[in-house]
């Protein structure tokens, strides 16, 4: 870190040395803050805003929370210590409050999870449902002062707290496992100088009635941004799946059907390298995309656990008690070698937490290994109940911000809401945007609260000036560049190389060709011809 900082930009400090430092910027002056270990996010948020050095001893800490300078107020689930840790420095940033609540129960988060998702289930009352889980998530919450006209964050293993809030604007982080990474690439985006969300890509593979997609198509040139968009049989699983990898954007938007797929479910016995005879039951979803080869497809496998032994797989008290050992290690290797098969095979109906997205061909299951050519874009995602796993798996891959839904939303509703994003509140801070939107369209304090925003929360839509095709063709050369490269030393080794990297160069070769063709090309005719 030291080597890629800016020189002088900072130093490293041995621990020996703190009580020199401490002396020498006036701190030993002060009484050193005594903190228990438990609840240290808000002992090293009161130490810096004290200018105090924090000493962490075997006793009870205090639990009144800090208060906020700025009318931002951080809400952080406890059971991460180094979650706190980065909480306190992001309330920090941002002259908020720390507020600490008690680490939620794994069980019923899946359980308040699953009601959400199946809010609009045949049978179900969907408006005393929400009102049941808006009560339920400020139980959990519990007593909060709500900073007056301020804001919120709320960092938490899974739930959507920021729902049963609607009285004011707020953003959600997830404490695990991408915290950190998730905070610095917010406040990175939104440095002096830094570019804005210049490229835009709409998807919209026809499945569903999709007005906000026009609209963006509309508003969003308008602004200055270049857009690109997949539509009908051009956003086919294949063309998707690279372009969310590949392609540099600064933002997305889909518009589409999402669900759990059907699938399959399997059951294997084995006997693992511990000499324990085993069963494990997993759920099977896939995602089918084209290739070059008319003969092959492309499959991507997304796998559930369900139980081992026939114990269930996400019953964490029962799990407790079951010995898993070398079990899963096991099956993975004996898969990997293609020397274990299912002993019984049966179609089932959903497979948990597949987060199938409709394209025009089949379902898109996003597992992204990168986003955007290896940038952090803003994903807005308009396909139902979109938030719940998909959030969590596009800013593991790096995206800075997500924007999905809880349960459906018609498609007046999603109009209504993208344009004005893109529109009144473009340039606004997005959760703010997103909230007073929503204030619009659902009715201010109202329990129906569809979407919600991931992210830190001073990130916006904003448009910066430059030369954006040429930006774009650099970027997809340097792409095309390395992964030739890598496939060309892959291919070294055993003479074979490595098919995924072969595919990677020539999706770069397409898009430079196709690029040039499209950007460049006319304007070396017209200079050509003006010379002439």
């Amino acid at each position: 870190m030291l080597e890629r900082l800016p020189k002088g930009y900072a130093s490293e400090v041995q621990r020996q040395q703190l009580p020199i430092i401490a002396a020498a910027s006036g701190k030993r002056d002060a009484a050193t803050l005594r903190w228990g270990r438990d609840r240290i996010g808000l002992g090293v948020l009161l130490a810096m805003y004290t200018g105090q050095l924090i000493v962490f001893l075997d006793e009870a800490s205090p639990v009144q929370p800090v208060a906020s300078r700025s009318g931002h107020l951080v809400v952080c689930e406890a059971g991460e210590p180094l979650s706190e840790i980065i909480a306190a420095n992001y309330a920090f940033s941002l002259d908020a409050g720390l507020h600490i609540i008690e680490q939620t129960d794994e069980v019923e988060r899946a359980q308040l999870l699953q009601a959400y998702y199946s809010i609009d289930a045949p049978g179900v009352d969907a408006s005393a449902e929400r009102k049941h889980l808006r009560n339920r998530l400020r139980e959990l919450v519990g007593a909060i002062d709500l900073p007056k006209g301020g804001s919120l964050t709320f960092i938490t293993r899974q739930l959507p707290f920021g729902a049963a809030f609607p009285e004011r604007p707020s953003t959600h982080l997830f404490t695990y496992p991408d915290l950190g990474i998730v905070v610095v690439n917010g406040f990175t985006a939104e440095q002096k100088g830094k570019r804005g969300t210049n490229v835009a890509v709409l998807v919209d593979p026809e499945k569903v009635r999709a007005p906000e997609i026009e609209a963006a198509a509309k508003l969003l040139p308008e602004r200055g941004m270049f857009v690109r968009g997949y539509r009908g049989r051009g956003a086919s699983v294949r063309a998707i799946s690279e372009m969310v990898d590949l392609f540099p954007y600064d933002l997305l938007i889909f518009a589409t059907h999402c669900g759990d797929a059907s699938g399959w479910r399997w059951t294997y016995d084995f006997r693992d390298s511990e000499g324990f005879d085993r069963r494990l039951v997993t759920d099977i979803a896939i995602g089918v995309g084209q290739t070059d080869d008319a003969d092959m497809l492309r499959v991507l496998e997304f796998i559930r656990f369900h139980s081992l032994d026939g114990v269930d797989w996400n019953d964490p008290v029962a799990k407790a008690r079951l010995y898993v050992g070398t079990a899963m290690r096991d099956w993975a290797e004996l898969k990997k070698a293609n020397s274990l098969k299912p002993v019984h095979k049966e179609k089932i109906g959903r497979v948990v937490g597949s987060a199938a997205m409709m394209m025009w061909d089949h379902n898109y299951i996003a597992m992204p290994r990168t986003l955007a050519a290896e940038g952090s874009p803003i994903i807005i995602n308009n396909a139902c109940v979109s938030w719940h796993e998909l959030a969590e798996r596009f800013l593991f891959s790096n995206a800075r911000a997500y924007v999905g839904t809880l349960f459906s939303v018609s498609d007046i509703e999603a109009e209504e809401i993208v344009v004005r994003l893109l529109d009144k509140y473009f340039g606004k801070s997005l959760p703010h945007g997103l909230w007073a939107a929503q204030n619009v369209v659902y009715g201010a304090g109202g329990d129906r609260r569809p979407y919600v925003m991931t992210g830190v929360y001073p990130q916006r839509l904003r448009v910066t000036k430059e030369d954006i095709p040429g930006r774009v063709l650099s970027r997809l050369r340097s792409g095309q560049s390395y992964w030739r490269r890598r496939a060309d030393v892959s291919r070294g080794y055993d003479g074979r190389g490595n098919k995924n990297f072969d595919d990677i160069a020539t999706f770069y070769a397409r898009e430079v060709a196709s690029f040039e063709a499209r950007w460049f090309a006319p304007k070396l005719a017209r200079n050509t011809s003006g010379d002439a």
